[in-house]
């Protein structure tokens, strides 16, 4: 009876979430998925509206254009990322490398977000950024390795791999049934959604990561804190 006592009192224990955290799913706060949701569904409804009732006379709610809100907003989240990966390079020093290289990418992307080029670069050259992301990507998923963040990270950039895809594929797919279709403005909500909900969450996990107390932290290269270390 009292070992199965101490089976039971473990199960509930290890369930129970931090407090101020909420309910998690997959590890990551359901306020994010509710964010990441909201992000979306915003963008697409709001692109879809510009197309059935305004035919794009609205041009802010235009998801395609360079200045519509949604892109406005991505200018925003890698302008401050750009910040936080800098801070978080001066406030831990053992990965200012990876910090470092993750401002450089954000302010690649933040250039190409506000110049011109941006609109004129077509659907499959894109492939193009495919490197820089896959960096940006690395940077991150290392940073946050063996942290409550890593998850987070996780969902962040899944979410920017499927608005990648929409970028390369799904639009070049798309783009034969009509620019003014219901079928690719609905391609093109889910890939400014995704950029803008992917943006977000990663800016979460870095803003986090950033502000970690590295001596709390743990992460001790070849150690794992509190595990026995093998003789």
């Amino acid at each position: 009876m009292a070992r199965t006592g101490f089976a039971l009192k473990s199960v509930r224990t290890t369930h129970l979430a931090p407090p101020g955290v909420g309910t998690r799913y997959f590890g990551v706060s359901g306020r994010l998925w509710g964010l990441a949701a909201v992000a979306l569904a915003v963008v697409v409804a709001t692109n879809l509206l510009d197309l059935k009732i305004y035919q794009f006379r609205v041009r802010v709610l235009d998801a395609n254009w360079q200045f519509s809100w949604s892109h406005d907003l991505d200018t925003l989240a890698l302008a401050i990322g750009v910040v936080v990966t800098a801070v978080g390079a001066r406030r831990h020093p053992r990965h200012r490398a990876l910090w470092s290289a993750s401002a450089v990418i954000l302010a690649l992307f933040l250039l190409d977000e506000v110049s011109p080029l941006h609109a004129e670069i077509g659907h499959v050259s894109k492939l193009l950024y495919a490197p820089i992301l896959v960096g940006l990507a690395a940077c991150v998923w290392l940073l946050a390795d063996r942290t409550a963040q890593r998850p987070v990270a996780l969902l962040g950039l899944a979410t920017l791999l499927i608005c990648f895809g929409m970028h390369v594929v799904g639009l070049t797919v798309l783009r034969p049934i009509g620019y003014m279709s219901v079928p690719y403005q609905l391609g093109v909500g889910l890939k400014e959604g995704t950029e803008l909900a992917g943006l977000l969450i990663v800016l979460c996990a870095l803003a986090a990561l950033a502000r970690r107390n590295e001596l709390r932290s743990g992460r001790v290269p070849g150690r794992v804190v509190g595990r026995a270390t093998p003789r």
